[in-house]
């Protein structure tokens, strides 16, 4: 059904959509997919504000945003679910699968060459000597499982027995598990072994500080070799040996077969990318001469100085496998090295300025790795001398298959050259052009690294500046998008949960709420300037609609869950450049929609908080007018006390105090200052003959009696004096109608015939 359709939309459902990993799987898509126009959704599966030490195996929910309209689907790693796998299958839509295991569905599994780089760093642990190696990581992840795998069968071929103690099992692929696994073993048994091969960089950083931490020295008392090199592991002491599985190859390759799917072709079954060995100080490699690079493949015996300089730069060039424009690839950088060169060996020419500075220029163009220049210089090196040896011995070095042509567009000069100066001459050139070329090698490094420090600077100032925007505004700035960065380039539109029958609220957790694939979005915001994309503010869309391709734009959307802590808001759709050079899994973007969530909770909070406010002051101002009607009250039924024989009381029943009246206290004999506050002040005194009589009438009222309390009985004054006494009461309820009070009069009737105490009182 996709035969003839030119542009497709790819979705990428990764746990996080930035960082070392991640983000440099998504670069290698977005690279493929450019040329011909794909868009590529990234959607990620876990929280926002998800605590990065305990990365969870499995994603919280499932996954359903924009799965309705998309081509195909990659899936990395633990994104989601089983079930999820099983709805795009029976959806119809071709599934590419990176670095994960399921036998839920026949779709193709992209990993790196786990076995070959596993094999490269333990051969060469044991290239340096070691027996006793060890393996650390956690076992829950495809990939790691296959290193284990090739890390076993490593050792065993070259007769070394696994023991089980060299497992160093770590509950996740971070930092502090691994800390905690070298400080329970230094601290316990001790180190079983003398070498280490880590699963992870981030598992081999946190091992390496924690040993260091105990006083052991790498790589005299153990030395490590990571799987990742990432940049991290270049700023660490000693720096951390490493497995490079150019993840952003993996990316290439994955979209690539997930476009073959897409046009209808059979792509199944487990394919590789290619991965390096970098070594350095942690496995016991001091200096950075030859023999830094190790291919997970053994390499070809013979191989020239030429060719190191290109596996180098290969795999100390980020963009060493794409083409980045014209001239802006590898192999023309290659071409532009050797002709400088051979230009030097035949006719004693250095290569000129704009020769050098196109040379420079396109050395940044490759995306030189932080530690390029260190491994290029022994390489370029060693082509310098190559080349000096077959001037003094009088041969003419070649390249195979070069055509004529210049590095900066200019001529060769070996064609036009009518004779060649003295072999000294020529050989003095030569070391001269190293030299040169050498410079030119450092300056588009340098310019490499001074744009990466550029980004990270301008990068704290936007993330410093959107959160002080964020938390100072209210409701509307928030969904109008005012606090984005200035001059971000892409689109961005925010989405709130709806909130239909049975679905949780805006804010609350997602757990609490329907399938995800049911719930539906209400657009409160975009960026996007078109008329299509403003009509759709206000518009509602299913999950899986989202974001609709007038809000996309072209290129690459990363859509990142509006969550934090408890609180699960909606979506934020980001149209944006891919973040690869973080160390952790985070980026700006997943920083952005967890400070959205804070600002919203905060909006939500202070919204609640203003309703109780102003509750509050109505109440006051309903507390202060009854307090004036109960203060007129008081002072009128004061006055009438003192020209009536008549006492009053008010009995609260749930604190069980009672307000006795000067004039009740005057009748039963009781000085104004004697301290009455129970009911027994009054039941207490009545005749024991009358008790039974006056409970049942106190109980009656208190169980909802609706006439009120009208009774005579004998009471007991202080004094010792027996005295007749009528008394009426009745019960005040509260809001919730429960009896609250009872208020009654007491009247001495002593003496008094029957018929006159009615005419009294009625």
């Amino acid at each position: 059904m996709f035969i003839g359709k030119r542009r497709y939309v790819i979705g990428v459902l990764s746990p996080v959509v930035g960082g070392y990993y991640f983000g440099r799987v998504l670069a290698g898509i977005a690279r493929t997919v450019r040329p011909d126009g794909h868009r590529v959704v990234a959607v990620q599966t876990y929280p926002a504000d998800l605590e990065r030490e305990q990365f969870p195996d499995r994603p919280p929910g499932t996954a359903s945003v924009s799965l309705g309209q998309v081509d195909g689907v990659i899936v990395i790693t633990s994104a989601v679910n089983e079930a999820t796998l099983l709805r795009i299958e029976e959806d119809g839509t071709p599934v590419v699968l990176i670095s994960g295991r399921t036998t839920s569905i026949d779709a193709p599994v992209v990993t790196p060459d786990n076995e070959g780089g596993t094999r490269a760093a333990v051969e060469h642990l044991i290239a340096h000597g070691h027996r006793e190696i060890g393996f650390l990581g956690s076992l829950r992840q495809a990939d790691i499982v296959q290193r284990h795998e090739a890390y076993l069968a490593t050792l065993l071929a070259h007769g070394i027995t696994p023991r089980p103690e060299w497992l160093y099992r770590t509950a996740d692929n971070q930092e502090a598990s691994a800390a905690t696994v070298a400080q329970a073993v230094v601290g316990g048994p001790g180190l079983p072994t003398t070498a280490t091969f880590a699963a992870t960089d981030r598992n081999a950083i946190g091992f390496s500080r924690a040993l260091q931490a105990q006083g052991l020295s790498l790589p005299g008392d153990q030395a490590i070799v990571g799987f990742d090199h990432s940049e991290a592991g270049a700023r660490v002491r000693p720096r951390l040996a490493s497995v490079d599985p150019h993840h952003d190859q993996v990316g290439e390759l994955a979209v690539s077969l997930l476009l073959a799917r897409i046009r209808g072709e059979r792509v199944a079954g487990q394919h590789l990318s290619r991965s390096t060995l970098v070594t350095r100080e942690s496995c016991g490699c001091l200096d950075a001469r030859t023999g830094a690079l190790v291919e997970g493949l053994p390499a070809q015996e013979g191989s020239t100085a030429w060719r190191r300089l290109g596996e180098v730069a290969r795999a100390t060039f980020d963009g060493a496998e794409a083409r980045l424009g014209p001239g802006a690839d590898l192999d023309s950088w290659l071409r532009g090295v050797q002709r400088v060169f051979r230009s030097a060996a035949v006719l004693g020419q250095p290569p000129t300025q704009a020769t050098l500075t196109s040379l420079a220029e396109s050395t940044r163009a490759l995306r030189p790795h932080p530690e390029a220049i260190e491994q290029l210089i022994p390489a370029l090196r060693s082509v310098e001398e190559e080349f000096r040896q077959q001037v003094r011995q009088g041969q003419v070095p070649t390249v195979a298959g070069e055509r004529p042509g210049a590095v900066g567009g200019s001529s060769d000069p070996v064609a036009k050259a009518p004779r060649a100066p003295s072999r000294a001459a020529r050989a003095r050139a030569v070391t001269q052009t190293g030299t040169d070329v050498l410079v030119a090698f450092s300056a588009g490094c340098t310019q490499t690294l001074l744009a990466r420090s550029g980004r990270l600077e301008r990068t704290i100032t936007e993330q410093y500046e959107l959160d002080l925007d964020l938390l100072h505004a209210d409701g509307r700035a928030i969904r109008a998008l005012t606090w984005l960065p200035r001059g971000h380039p892409g689109p961005a539109t925010l989405a709130l949960w709806t909130n239909p029958e049975g679905a949780p609220a805006p804010g609350a957790s997602p757990s609490s709420g329907p399938v995800n694939g049911a719930r539906t979005l209400e657009i409160v915001g975009t960026t996007a300037a078109s008329r299509k994309a403003t009509a759709l503010v206000g518009s509602h869309v299913p999950v899986s609609k989202f974001p609709p391709h007038a809000l996309a734009g072209e290129g690459v959307v990363f859509v990142v869950p509006v969550t934090f802590d408890q609180s699960d808001w909606g979506m934020l759709a980001i149209g944006g450049g891919v973040d690869i050079h973080a160390t952790s899994s985070r980026d700006k973007y997943d920083h952005w929609a967890a400070m959205v969530a804070v600002a919203l909770d905060r909006e939500d909070r202070l919204t609640s908080l203003q309703r109780q406010q102003a509750a509050l002051a109505e109440a006051a101002s309903r507390e202060r007018a009854l307090v004036l009607d109960l203060r007129t009250e008081v002072e009128r039924n004061a006055l009438v006390q003192d020209v009536a024989l008549e006492g009053t009381w008010d009995w609260d029943i749930a604190t069980g105090e009672v307000f006795y009246s000067r004039t009740w206290r005057a009748l039963v004999g009781l000085p104004d200052d004697a301290t009455c506050t129970g009911i027994e002040e009054w039941t207490g005194r009545v005749h024991p003959q009358d008790v039974r009589t006056v409970q049942t009438a106190i109980a009656r009222q208190l169980a909802g009696a609706a006439e009120p309390l009208d009774l005579e009985h004998r009471l007991l004054a202080a004094d010792g004096r027996e005295m007749w006494v009528r008394c009426r009461a009745t019960t005040v309820t509260d809001d919730a109608g429960i009896r609250a009070r009872m208020i009654g009069v007491l009247m001495d009737v002593t003496g008094m015939p029957v018929r006159e105490r009615r005419g009294v009182t009625s």
